[in-house]
């Protein structure tokens, strides 16, 4: 059986209409391409770099505020900020405030792969903050900030024009001077003004500050069994308002010693907590058989 051959005519309007698509669609040259559109330049970050050096004392950790690096365009962009943290104490230690930056007076948290590990005894570590700004172009007026409220809160600022630094930076006391009461003398050596517990790795509220004094305590006396001194009860520190402070309560500088017979223990510290308001001359309050004797001292403002 043969196959059948179909042979399909055109039917004869359809070629003048292929000749006049083909006049309408031309051959493909430039006037037949649309034009494509116009985009506009992305923004182009600017890379600032801030030489700081700044320190702050916090929870009696030393942290070192060295370089902070701002990459931002219209849109914002990330800022890195470089910290060294010393941990001068003899237990290892973790921060446990937040380290803000601080812009336009709005405290912004790192992101949360930003982080200080545990620092050892005696030891330092380094780490790199980062913090993702939105719509900022520049931190020139910022600053970094260390720890919030209610606690004291330390500042370093960029530049000059972003505010003032607030270090927390203990303060030395000098101190001189001798008291007896009783069979207690006290003579004093040194002091030591601070905003932060080291020994518990905690920052004072900020309406509190701590005063610490070191001493040598002597028993005058000729009784063979000594002199069983208690800070708790033998010395206090005395306000400008007459109240008397009694050393803090936690364990730690509250000396319990037995002095034996016309000897001395020497280097004893204890540690008032005190309204961060107290400033100017207060008093150190030497206790012992119903006497008393105040030996001056003075608070920095």
């Amino acid at each position: 059986m043969s196959a059948a051959r179909v042979v399909l005519r055109r039917p004869p309007g359809m070629a003048a209409v292929a000749m006049i698509l083909a006049g309408c669609l031309g051959d493909g040259g430039p006037a037949s391409v649309a034009p494509s559109p116009t985009r506009e330049p992305e923004p182009t970050p600017v890379t600032t770099t801030y030489d700081v050096g700044g320190t702050v004392w916090y929870e009696g950790l030393v942290l070192h505020i060295d370089r902070v690096t701002a990459v931002l365009d219209a849109r914002g962009g990330p800022v890195d900020v470089a910290v060294r943290v010393d941990n001068p104490n003899v237990d290892a230690a973790e921060l446990q405030a937040t380290i803000f930056l601080r812009v336009d007076g709005v405290p912004i948290r790192p992101t949360r792969e930003s982080r200080i590990p545990p620092i050892p005894a005696e030891g330092q570590v380094s780490s790199v903050l980062t913090y993702e700004l939105q719509g900022v172009t520049s931190v020139d007026a910022a600053s970094v900030q260390v720890g919030e409220a209610p606690n004291h809160t330390g500042f370093v600022p960029l530049t000059p024009t972003a505010g003032a630094t607030v270090t927390l930076e203990p303060r030395p006391l000098v101190l001189t001077g001798t008291g007896a009461a009783g069979d207690l003398r006290i003579t004093l050596r040194e002091g030591l003004q601070r905003w932060d517990l080291p020994d518990w790795s905690q920052e004072l509220p900020v309406d509190r500050q701590v005063i610490l004094v070191t001493f040598d305590a002597t028993f005058l006396g000729g009784f063979t069994g000594g002199f069983p001194f208690n800070a708790a009860s033998n010395v206090a520190l005395r306000l400008p308002d007459g109240t008397d402070v009694p050393p803090r309560a936690d364990g730690h500088y509250r000396p319990v010693e037995l002095i034996g017979a016309g000897r001395t223990k020497r280097n004893l510290t204890t540690r008032f907590e005190i309204p961060a308001s107290v400033s100017g001359e207060v008093a150190f309050v030497v206790l012992a058989g119903g006497e008393e004797k105040l030996i001056p001292l003075v608070i920095p403002g």
